[in-house]
């Protein structure tokens, strides 16, 4: 669970990024795009249509990848969701300023993706790491189940699925403090989650190794 409120604020600041930096753009998602793609085409205005596709297009393909990585490579997809973050922010870091907004996140647009996918599951809940609208469904509606009922699997549920909003917006509250100071330079700052991140993957891989090397010990004895 650490490791899940950890990459949720990874989501909750590259979408505080994106919209703050860059015309109130949501990077993590494509439901705004899709309804603005739709209202130009049936408006007759075209205007920046081509870079609403390439957003789209970039964002399906985040998707395609998750899909051939989790078919043919043998790395696990959160080391690989962890990796690809990081080098969107340095591409974003380092990239001069590009004048289109959708351009200039299309790193985000690749990688939240992926990200979701690579961290969709956390203590046997479903939970998107990179926007809020299921996780606060979820958290409102387990919290009043539990209030009605007093069932104390409810109330697990609707902890987890708080503290899951409450990272993602920890995060978001990052990319507002730096974006304030630094502007589009705030990106760097994403690295304070990946961090946190990478250490609780870390932790958990050791964990798990250690959980495994106990049991083929006592399988030894036993034989």
């Amino acid at each position: 669970m650490l490791l899940h409120y950890a990459v949720s604020m990874i989501g909750g600041f590259l979408g505080g990024y994106a919209i703050i930096n860059h015309s109130d753009i949501f990077g993590n998602a494509q439901t705004a795009n899709l309804i603005h793609l739709v209202t130009k085409i049936f408006s007759g205005n075209f205007s920046g249509i081509v870079f609403l596709i390439l957003s789209l297009a970039t964002y399906m393909a985040g998707n395609v990848f998750c899909v051939i990585a989790e078919k043919f490579f043998k790395t696990d997809l959160r080391l690989i969701s962890l990796a690809f973050t990081s080098c969107a922010v340095i591409i974003i870091g380092v990239v001069p300023s590009v004048a289109n907004d959708y351009i200039a996140i299309l790193p985000i647009l690749f990688v939240t993706p992926v990200q979701w996918n690579a961290f969709r599951e956390a203590n046997g809940y479903i939970s998107a790491t990179i926007f809020s609208t299921n996780n606060l469904r979820q958290a409102t509606t387990s919290l009043a189940s539990y209030l009605i009922d007093r069932d104390e699997k409810q109330r697990d549920k609707a902890k987890f699925f708080w503290s899951t909003l409450a990272s993602f917006h920890m995060g978001v509250a990052l990319s507002c403090v730096s974006s304030l100071v630094l502007g589009v330079e705030s990106i760097w700052f994403c690295f304070i989650p990946i961090m946190l991140s990478a250490t609780a993957y870390v932790r958990l891989e050791q964990k798990n190794i250690g959980f495994i090397r106990k049991n083929v010990s006592k399988a030894e004895k036993t034989i």
